[in-house]
């Protein structure tokens, strides 16, 4: 949500008790109505919790692919799509839901490999559309799609960013990120975006080694790709962000940097 700002007005030293107490009143409707505009102006609605969960590793087809949303969805304008590591559409059945559920059945059995989760809701508070994704394994087959590593530098701010897009030992997909100052580093975020899938905003942890890392498989499909990392820092009032694009090869896996553009938003 963003930040209300306390808006401090003087009244002028000749003013009548009158008119200081209308004044009052009329900074204090200001200032509601700037909390209620900021209010709906946040108000999209985003998954609680989902099913299977993020980066879950299943033994079999799930039988419902679901999300619960923060607050109440239009069903008409809510949908998920459940895409194979190909990026191709999984043939699936809508659940009959209400409030604030949604979900689809898968209409025959999974292939074993990893899926990606394509959702959009509309908000019923606001009429406001988002958009995101997360995915799940079906275990069985390969975990991941990323076969090799590419790695590409960009400024953040007074930083530079390193970006490696790689493969985990397990084989699902790896990002870490390496910083030239690492200092009052509180926490290292990574936001994917792709225009089919929308925008998802992720956590990294330490690597042990100075860098952060996200290896939640969260790149399973092939194509284009755009990060941008987010580092906040200690008595550092704007974080430093540093944008990427890169691409995932459909037959090789490879990743590859290519030139920044900008970044996707909501």
């Amino acid at each position: 949500m963003f930040p209300i700002r306390h808006i401090v007005t003087r009244a002028h030293p000749i003013a009548s008790r009158g008119g200081t107490a209308r004044l009052a009143l009329a900074c204090l409707a200001g200032c509601l109505s700037l909390a209620t505009s900021l209010a709906s102006a946040s108000a999209h609605s985003y998954p609680q919790t989902t099913n299977p969960s993020a980066n879950a590793r299943l033994d079999a087809t799930p039988a419902h692919v679901g999300i619960t949303y923060d607050s109440n969805i239009v069903q008409s304008g809510t949908s998920l799509v459940l895409l194979d590591s190909t990026d191709t559409p999984v043939p699936v059945q809508a659940d009959a839901t209400s409030g604030r559920q949604s979900s689809v059945q898968p209409t025959s059995d999974l292939t074993p490999g990893a899926y990606t989760v394509a959702w959009t809701s509309l908000s019923a508070d606001d009429g406001h559309t988002a958009q995101g994704f997360y995915t799940f394994v079906v275990n069985g087959g390969p975990i991941g799609i990323v076969d090799g590593q590419a790695q590409s530098q960009a400024p953040a701010a007074d930083l530079m960013t390193t970006l490696t897009v790689t493969s985990a030992p397990d084989g699902s997909s790896l990002l870490r990120v390496g910083l030239n100052n690492t200092t009052g580093v509180e926490r290292v975020r990574i936001q994917l975006s792709r225009p089919d899938l929308g925008t998802d905003l992720l956590d990294t942890q330490p690597s042990g080694d100075g860098g952060w890392v996200l290896n939640g498989n969260e790149v399973a499909i092939p194509g284009a790709w755009h990060a941008q990392v987010i580092v906040r820092r200690t008595n550092v009032v704007d974080d430093a962000k540093g944008d990427f694009d890169f691409t995932v090869d459909s037959v090789t896996g490879a990743p590859a940097f290519g030139s920044a553009v900008s970044p996707i938003s909501n």
